[in-house]
């Protein structure tokens, strides 16, 4: 076959894969049903089953048996295998699994074990056409076993959230179960894998694909998580061409896939864990995630599916033996794992009830399957129509579990404890700072400075969120002798933050905050403007004269910084009066006024209060017609709920909130009023700026600020 027939050839089958897959997606999704399975259709329409059977002249030109574009098209599929797994790893909540071990535990070992010792023996009973011409009929078993034994994370997620109980107590022990299903799946796929490549049961040769698993996850959870965590932040931070974080966890995924079948495994697990570090990265945004679900789900996903279903051959079950097989094959791995799951639950603790939901919800397969199927199929494990029958029995149980989960969680009942949590849950949705990943820290050595500082440590602190020093006087982080003495002497911001993100984490001085705390130099206007494109979602400002003391109007490099970025900035003022130690409690004063401005300094004022163990005081001044209107019947409610939603607020953060209230038609005067006795040691505030040429600060906060001198936070967006 001339290259260029070859060439044309392939991309007449991505086409076909890719149209094909998507429409059948689409309509299965509108249904109701995940896209995969349309997707898997695709392949099985346009294979022997029905494209094969109508029009096996054209079929035999699009899709010919050409060991180059099997080669061709099965380099795209598997590329496609490790990039569904990436995405898998990535969604990944380690610490979920760790919330409710015993029941985690047992359910998840007792609904795998009970299953694949029935898979186990029901590849032994199949009939001798089925089962492949393999070395060691024990590969075959324990792939029919591993197939039936194990949940589709992302089947059981999108079940969960389709049905809306994602977020309830069950729903979450289900999804932890089977995200800890799939992690145990790609540990015995890579045995299996190892035994394979050996044709025989060589222990020495188990065993060797064992100590280089244990010690490849060793490396990978400890070690290895900080190094592609640092990776992901240096390739975002210096790099400039486009979306080059993308790059960097393909990168990272390749050569941990490449490094797994180096000691011996398959290159699943490579992939899976990738994911899972990943999807712990400190600033692995929902743009560069969307960024990589995009790129799979629009190409690789689809042809995989496809290329999958290409693999299914229905004629097989016209064969009533092969039929009653698989209908065997579909109830030994329903009943197995219902049962399985069902006796862990119970052992872990769980009610009838919800150890039925447990049951019911991990009765579905779905693409896990299908890979472990396609990778069977690739080693020679698994005949044509074993791969059918597994492939039958993901459809099946995947398409009957969520109403049947419907049905029993409609029947778990809802306990007090629960219903908090979810009512806490849910209000914190609408909040701003669990959204927030990177904060900028833009000192000099001012008393401004080091109150910038602190905060930014507390904050750093209470949120966990990856925080950069930028040194507006132009140093870096690495001092020499005489510089250690100046920022001993008045500077030293990221030391100062650090020390501060210690306290508020209650860590000993031994643990630094180094893993929280980076240091750039940024006295020029381009480091400023580079730091600034490195992406942040807030900046924390200490500058010696951050406002003019007569226009109000901000200093030059202040200007510079809120007309570029359009988060919020926290200003530091008059930190002269500032407290010094990190581990001081700060009483905080809070004006509200209901606005977006004021809930987000909320919210900030409650982090640091709660990393500082301190209080925080709600201030709202209502104008004077309110007090009319209450005299005539009317009570003052709008003003009320905003100390009320305060009180709600610091309650859900563990802080004591204090409402005050007073009437002024002038709010700035009742502040600087409640500022006076001295009783605060900061007064945190939020402001909308006005936009012009510039942006600046309106004529009420410009008043206010010029009569204050209590440390003051000022977020201003």
């Amino acid at each position: 076959m001339a290259a260029d027939h070859t060439l044309a050839i392939f991309a007449a089958q991505l086409i076909l894969l890719l149209l094909v897959g998507r429409l059948l997606g689409e309509g299965m999704n509108r249904i109701g049903q995940p896209a995969l399975f349309g997707q898997l259709l695709a392949g099985v329409l346009l294979g022997p089953s029905v494209f094969g059977l109508l029009l096996p002249e054209w079929r035999a030109v699009v899709f010919p048996d050409d060991k180059t574009l099997k080669t061709m098209i099965d380099a795209v599929s598997q590329i496609g295998i490790l990039l569904l797994l990436l995405l898998t790893g990535m969604e990944t909540n380690l610490a979920l699994v760790n919330r409710r071990r015993r029941a985690v535990i047992s359910s998840s070992l007792s609904g795998i074990a009970v299953p694949f010792a029935c898979g186990v023996a029901l590849a032994y009973a199949l009939p001798g056409d089925v089962v492949p011409m393999h070395d060691n009929p024990l590969v075959t078993a324990l792939f029919l076993g591993t197939a039936l034994a194990i949940s589709s994370v992302k089947i059981v997620a999108m079940t969960l959230m389709d049905i809306g109980v994602i977020r309830r107590d069950i729903g979450q022990l289900i999804l932890a179960t089977a995200i800890l299903d799939d992690t145990v799946a790609w540990i015995i796929i890579a045995v299996i894998s190892g035994i394979a490549i050996h044709g025989t049961v060589d222990l020495q040769g188990i065993g060797a694909s064992l100590a280089g698993t244990f010690l490849f996850l060793a490396f990978c959870l400890t070690l290895g998580r900080r190094l592609v965590a640092r990776l992901i932040v240096w390739v975002n931070d210096h790099m400039t061409i486009e979306v080059p974080v993308i790059t960097a966890i393909l990168v990272v995924m390749l050569t941990l896939a490449l490094t797994t079948e180096l000691i011996g495994v398959h290159t699943a697990l490579g992939a899976f864990v990738a994911g899972i570090l990943v999807g712990q990265s400190p600033i692995l945004t929902e743009h560069i995630e969307n960024e990589l679900r995009g790129f799979i789900f629009a190409f690789f996903a689809p042809v995989f599916f496809a290329v999958a279903g290409l693999g299914m051959d229905l004629r097989t079950l016209m064969d009533p033996t092969l039929l009653l097989f698989t209908v065997a094959v579909i109830l030994v791995a329903s009943l197995g794992k219902f049962g399985g799951a069902l006796i862990g639950g119970r052992l872990g603790g769980l009610s009838t009830m919800e150890s039925l939901a447990l049951a019911t919800g991990l009765n579905a397969r779905g693409s896990t399957e299908v890979i472990i199927a396609s990778i069977g199929l690739a080693m020679g494990a698994l005949s044509k129509e074993l791969y059918t029958m597994i492939v039958a029995m993901a459809v099946v149980t995947t398409m009957i579990m969520p109403p049947m989960l419907r049905w029993v969680m409609a029947r778990v009942p809802l306990g007090e404890e629960e219903a908090r949590r979810l009512d806490t849950e849910e209000a914190e949705l609408a909040q701003s700072l669990p959204k927030m990943e990177r904060a900028l820290v833009y000192v000099d050595d001012s008393p401004n400075g080091r109150l910038a500082a602190r905060l930014a440590g507390l904050f750093a602190a209470r949120q966990q969120v990856l925080t950069t020093v930028l040194d507006a006087n132009g140093k870096d982080g690495k001092k020499g002798a005489d510089d250690k003495e100046k920022a001993e002497e008045g500077g030293g911001n990221s030391e100062h933050l650090a020390e501060a993100a210690r306290a508020g984490a209650g860590a000993e001085p031994s643990k630094s905050a180094e893993a929280l705390v980076t240091t750039r130099s940024g006295a020029h206007d381009d480091a400023l403007q580079r730091e600034i494109g490195r992406g942040y979602d807030i900046v924390f400002v200490g500058l010696e004269r951050p406002l003019d003391p007569v226009s109000r109007a901000f200093e030059q490099r202040l200007q510079d910084l809120v007309n570029r970025f359009e988060g919020p900035v926290a200003i530091a003022l008059n930190g002269a009066g500032a407290a010094g130690p990190a581990d001081v409690p700060l009483d905080i004063l809070l004006p509200t006024s209901g606005t977006a401005d004021s809930r987000l300094a909320a919210e900030i004022a409650l982090a640091l209060a709660h990393a500082s163990t301190g209080t925080v005081s709600a201030l709202h001044v209502f104008e004077p017609q309110a007090d009319t209107a209450m005299l005539r019947g009317r009570a003052r409610r709008p003003g009320i709920s905003l100390l009320v939603d305060a009180h709600r607020l610091g309650k859900r953060s563990g802080v004591p909130v204090k409402g005050l209230t007073a009437t002024n038609p002038k709010p700035e005067i009742e502040i600087r009023r409640a500022l006076r006795g001295g009783r605060f040691d900061l007064a945190v505030f939020g402001t909308s700026l006005r936009q012009g040429e510039t942006k600046f600060l309106g004529p009420r906060t410009a008043a206010l600020l010029s009569g204050m001198r209590t440390p003051a936070l000022v977020i201003a967006r």
